[in-house]
């Protein structure tokens, strides 16, 4: 029989315990993200970012408003009544838990007050889950790189690096900024059918739209006029749907003559593409 526990031969890769190195592969990825600018359609919790810039997980009772705004408010009620009339014990239920969780030992004495509602911030924020967040933070920080310029971003320049824009610019910014190839130009009939179908898209449509040309729905930090859009003619039959180029954000544009061919010919692209090698 195979014994599962035994150690993997040298010569292969895979090592049954990566899973307990998830919270460093998740940090790796989006510090990998950050490096290489590419946008990550995902949130994190503000605090999380916060971690990032300053490096370190540390939280602290005003951290606690808008993620247990209930508890927030009660713990800083307690700095309002005599302690010893509370009996306040160090051992605490945490939001969510079964179990109590000792902050301490004994009872809660008036001078232990502050250090009190700081433990209790810091075990609601991120309790036993520290040494997987501070391995988070260590692996993104370690993949992105960063040089002493990063000590100037905030929590939110931060956020902006890593998913872009959150809402959708204007297209006629993308319009204004494109280029194209292959025999097109900015007054060219298709061009202008193409671009009066685009705008007249649902937001929903145009993030398809990039998506299937950029590889990413998100809008960059600078907008969309960094994407450095390409509209590239296609030779193929009007029966054919447009493809695109994603590592040079080009699309591969047939001749369609109409603005109902136009509109249906994307939407099929953008509906029903696969990726890679599709055409």
């Amino acid at each position: 029989p195979i014994n599962s526990e035994a150690a993997p031969p040298a010569n292969v890769l895979y090592d049954g315990t990566w899973t307990e190195h998830l919270a460093e592969v998740a940090g790796a990825i989006v510090g990998l993200a950050v490096y290489n600018a590419i946008y990550l359609d995902f949130r994190l919790h503000p605090l999380m970012y916060r971690f990032l810039v300053q490096g370190t997980v540390s939280a602290t009772l005003e951290d606690l408003q808008s993620l247990h705004p209930t508890l927030y408010r009660s713990l800083r009620s307690l700095r309002k009544h005599d302690v010893r009339s509370l009996c306040l014990s160090w051992s605490v239920r945490l939001p969510g838990a079964a179990e109590d969780t000792a902050l301490g030992s004994g009872d809660v004495e008036p001078e232990d007050l502050e250090l009190f509602i700081q433990r209790y911030a810091q075990a609601a924020l991120h309790g036993g889950h520290e040494n997987r967040i501070t391995a988070f933070v260590t692996s993104a920080l370690l993949c992105m790189a960063v040089g002493p310029a990063f000590s100037l971003c905030t929590a939110n320049d931060l956020e902006l690096l890593i998913c872009g824009l959150p809402g959708m610019a204007s297209f006629k910014e993308l319009e204004q900024s494109s280029v194209y190839a292959n025999g097109y130009h900015a007054d060219h009939p298709v061009v202008r059918v193409f671009w009066r179908v685009v705008h007249a898209m649902p937001e929903i449509w145009r993030r398809k739209l990039l998506l299937f040309c950029t590889g990413c729905d998100r809008v960059p930090i600078l907008g969309l006029k960094a994407l450095n859009f390409v509209v590239s003619r296609s030779s193929v039959e009007l029966d054919h749907l447009p493809t695109a180029n994603t590592c040079i954000n080009q699309l591969n544009l047939p001749e369609y003559p109409t603005e109902e061919m136009m509109l249906i010919r994307l939407r099929a692209a953008l509906e029903h593409y696969t990726g890679f090698g599709f055409a």
